[in-house]
């Protein structure tokens, strides 16, 4: 008998169970317990039933697509891998989606039908539209009324494609009533003449979108003449008009860019277009100058070639000789301004002198001794020196000065 390592038999098991199509991608309903969310995000929790329990991990991955926060008591419907953890041989699930019990059943359905159209022959590629127009024309999109869906298709296409033609058929996107009313808006679309239809709803929980999931929607689908491309909810939900559809975008903005050039692009490819022809045009333009050029040269005689030299020169001449007079004449007008200014300054200068002059002249008669001796006032000296204070006589004769003359006086005690 052959000895096998612990490992080596674990390894064998994981391989078995890792390419078992039987438990790979299955859904299971249980009830959460021992739940606890590691801080790198992943998920680990164990899954029972009455009679048995299985460990479980959802990694940060698929946990951030949750609709709901997870606790010991749930009793919830899982999409899960089955595997062997090799470092403890534990057998556990690998969870790729997680929802609240109560969508088992509508799981059950979605997947029954699924495999029943697959089976027909309505998923199949060979029976999808190409999309061979890049620019489009017009374009029919089926999206709820006033929904956001339907404002960021408005917006997504005038921020890309505003040339195109975009009719809007409000549609129902949830609830019962929902496939018989796009079924109806298709019916009448197709028969229009659109380049592509659009079919779009916003994010929802898997009962929202189970609409999309409608046997006869899918039918019509497939019936359809006109190019069609799903924008239904966000990157991770799948409904059965995707996969019917001929091209399947991850949301309804990505359904707009999937088939629509980018103005910006094209009109860049329009300037270099309309470039690359100017400069076609001008090199044939200035090949042609060149011919031509050289033929007229070719033509003319000499006689003509110095007559327009002689003209030219004639031109030149006038056009220097009127130039120059020109410039003497504006220096001379420059030259007489200048002397003007100067005998302006010069005269103003002479007249303010004249007024100072007067003043000092004025001044000086009027604090003149002569001038206050008129008025009768008396000059007192001794010793040929102007007495002020009576301290500053040195003895007692001194010399007293009218106008008319002096006198000789004495100071008596």
């Amino acid at each position: 008998m052959q000895e096998l390592t612990v490992s080596s038999l674990v390894r064998y098991l994981k391989n078995k169970l890792d390419f078992d199509t039987n438990i790979q991608r299955v859904n299971i309903i249980g009830e959460i317990s021992n739940f606890h969310r590691h801080y790198s995000g992943h998920l680990y929790f164990t899954l029972k039933d009455e009679n048995a329990q299985i460990s479980c991990v959802m990694f940060k991955s698929a946990a951030t697509t949750l609709k709901f926060e997870p606790k010991n008591g749930d009793k919830v419907v899982v999409l899960a891998n089955t595997s062997i953890f090799e470092n403890s041989g534990q057998l556990q699930l690998y969870i790729l989606k997680m929802s609240l019990d109560g969508l088992g059943t509508l799981y059950e359905q979605y997947e029954a039908l699924k495999n029943k159209l697959n089976e027909e022959g309505y998923f199949s590629d060979e029976h999808k539209i190409e999309l061979n127009k890049t620019y489009l024309d017009k374009v029919a999109v089926l999206v709820g009324d006033n929904s956001a869906a339907m404002s960021d298709i408005k917006t997504t296409f005038l921020r890309r494609w505003p040339l195109c033609q975009v009719d809007y058929y409000p549609v129902l996107v949830q609830g019962n009533d929902a496939p018989i009313s796009i079924i109806e808006s298709l019916i009448k679309v197709d028969k229009l003449d659109y380049d592509a239809i659009i079919l779009a709803r916003g994010g929802g929980s898997f009962e929202d979108l189970f609409c999309f999931n409608n046997e006869a929607l899918v039918k019509c689908i497939y019936d359809l003449n006109t190019f069609i491309i799903t924008g239904v909810g966000h990157e991770q939900d799948f409904t059965l008009v995707d996969f019917v559809a001929d091209q399947r975008a991850a949301t309804p903005t990505a359904s707009v860019e999937l088939i629509t050039p980018n103005i910006i692009d094209v009109k860049e490819v329009i300037f270099d277009f309309e470039d690359t022809l100017k400069s076609i045009v001008e090199n044939k333009i200035n090949d042609s100058l060149l011919n031509y050029d050289y033929l007229f040269t070719k033509l003319l005689n000499y006689k003509n070639h110095f007559d327009i030299l002689k003209n030219n020169i004639d031109v030149m001449l006038n056009k220097a000789y009127t130039k120059i007079k020109q410039d003497i004449n504006l220096n001379q007008i420059y030259l007489n301004n200048i002397k003007d200014k100067i005998y302006t300054i010069e005269k103003h200068k002479l007249e303010s002198n004249n007024l100072l002059l007067k003043r000092y002249i004025t001044l000086l008669e009027a604090y003149s001794s002569e001038n206050v001796l008129k008025r009768g006032y008396t000059l007192v000296k001794q010793n040929n020196k102007v007495i002020k204070t009576k301290k500053e006589l040195e003895n007692k004769e001194f010399e007293v000065r009218f106008i008319d003359g002096s006198i000789k006086a004495i100071e008596r005690s």
